[in-house]
């Protein structure tokens, strides 16, 4: 049997996991977080308060911790989401072909969306203004954070 996967994508009002293989099939679970949808609604500044941030980390912590006792140890993560080869290209700007991105590279991300919400000049970051890319880097950070997950490896882009 080979390694199993869980595959995650995160849209604007949702999170689907899917873990495969496994003996009997697959497992799957729709999370009400998205890139929209962060308990309260989606952040409603650019960017983002320091305060919508710790209420939206919140609600993403009450959203995966509860996945932890059911999903399988040692998958890996995988996505395909256009949004992650953007934070890969951030992270990884001078290594063509990077396919995997660690939790320290979503972490060193994460913390300058949140230098940036304290007050640091967004165009000095380098980030992407749109709330929807800090909401993205949220719930990547979350779910691997709580979830277990040292990396995350990317897939060719989906349309």
């Amino acid at each position: 049997m080979r390694e199993a996967r869980t595959h995650i994508e995160i849209g604007k009002h949702e999170t689907f996991l899917a873990t495969e293989p496994l003996e009997g099939g697959s497992l799957e679970w729709m999370l009400d977080i998205g890139t929209r949808a962060l308990g309260s609604g989606p952040f409603k500044h650019t960017p983002p308060t320091a305060l919508e941030i710790e209420t939206a980390i919140e609600h993403v912590e009450n959203a995966v911790m509860p996945l932890l006792r059911q999903l399988p140890r040692g998958s890996q993560l995988v996505t395909s989401d256009a949004a992650a080869h953007e934070l890969r290209r951030l992270v990884h700007e001078r290594e063509v072909g990077s396919a995997l991105l660690l939790i320290d590279d979503i972490e060193q991300v994460f913390n300058q969306i949140a230098a940036v919400s304290l007050g640091r000049p967004v165009a000095s970051s380098g980030l992407p203004p749109q709330p929807d890319f800090a909401a993205y880097v949220l719930i990547l950070r979350e779910t691997m954070h709580h979830l277990g997950f040292a990396s995350l490896m990317l897939l060719p882009p989906h349309d």
